[in-house]
């Protein structure tokens, strides 16, 4: 089988989920000397790299990271991280051989529901796990920092408050800690994963029948681009997948993905894409 190549889904200031698994089920961390040495490549990467780390959990034989990278270096940045901490930890424990099972997965995050989600996936990791019974009594994540006493200052590395501003909702911070707490004990964390992930709209499942509103009261995108990347950004706000959309629109996700990130920013400074996106929206549920 051909290997995808890892540069498809790296681009400037994008978001990833990021798993990491021991080979075989073989635990990464042996103990806290182990833990603590990763934190402390986690702070050297955001720092070497340009990496903001939104959220981290430290299993036995697996990690999860919710991270950005200013530039489109992932692939540099994991193998920093990653070759970094086996060689370090084969030293330590007089081991050879591969530590890590293949290579890291990376799941690329677009819109502020979804990131939402992750972070509350990998904060509930540890109790679904049963290792604790509520996600700020586990030492190796980072939800322990969302409480009003956190047990020490937030390391600079970490930057919760940006995370906290993207997830677009009032009040974040309390609505995103509650939401983790009235969820922890009701389904499993795989579960709950994916119904959120899931859209929760009144926005039409098939994007055909989108495209068919679309072109019949407002025009083609095939000849409108102006329309079809408005139309793009539109859903990938609501959660559309971006495997969906390269597929429907016949784009590279990096063009999807470049394309979202462009509308996003004229949406702050020109008020007719405002006015535009709301037409769209209002087509599509009529």
């Amino acid at each position: 089988m051909v290997r995808r190549n890892r540069t498809e889904i790296e681009h400037e200031g994008a978001i990833y989920h990021i798993i990491i698994k021991g080979i075989e089920g073989t635990d990464i961390f042996s103990d806290n000397v182990d833990r603590n040495k990763f934190l402390k490549l986690l702070e050297e990467m955001s720092n070497s790299f340009k990496v903001h780390i939104f959220f981290y959990t430290l299993m036995g034989t697996h990690s999860h990271l919710l991270l950005k990278t200013d530039e489109a270096n992932l692939s540099q940045v994991m193998q920093f991280l990653n070759s970094s901490y086996a060689h370090w930890f084969n030293y330590r424990h007089i081991r050879k051989g591969h530590l890590f099972q293949d290579r890291y997965k990376s799941y690329l995050v677009l819109n502020p529901r979804y990131l939402f989600s992750i972070a509350s996936y990998i904060s509930l990791n540890p109790v679904e796990a049963g290792l604790v019974n509520s996600p700020e009594e586990y030492k190796w994540g980072s939800f322990r920092y969302l409480t009003p006493t956190p047990p020490h200052n937030i390391p600079g590395w970490l930057k919760i408050e940006e995370f906290l501003k993207l997830c677009d909702t009032p009040k974040a911070k309390e609505y995103f800690v509650n939401f983790v707490k009235e969820n922890m004990h009701k389904k499993s964390v795989e579960k709950s994963l994916n119904e959120l992930a899931q859209v929760k709209n009144k926005f039409p499942k098939n994007i055909d029948t989108i495209l068919e509103k679309i072109n019949t009261h407002l025009g083609d995108i095939k000849t409108n681009r102006n329309l079809r990347n408005l139309l793009i950004y539109l859903l990938v706000k609501e959660g559309c997948g971006i495997k969906e959309l390269s597929n429907s629109l016949r784009l590279t996700r990096q063009s999807i993905f470049r394309i979202s990130k462009k509308i996003e920013s004229n949406v702050t400074t020109d008020p007719n894409y405002s006015f535009w996106l709301n037409t769209i929206k209002d087509c599509v549920l009529s």
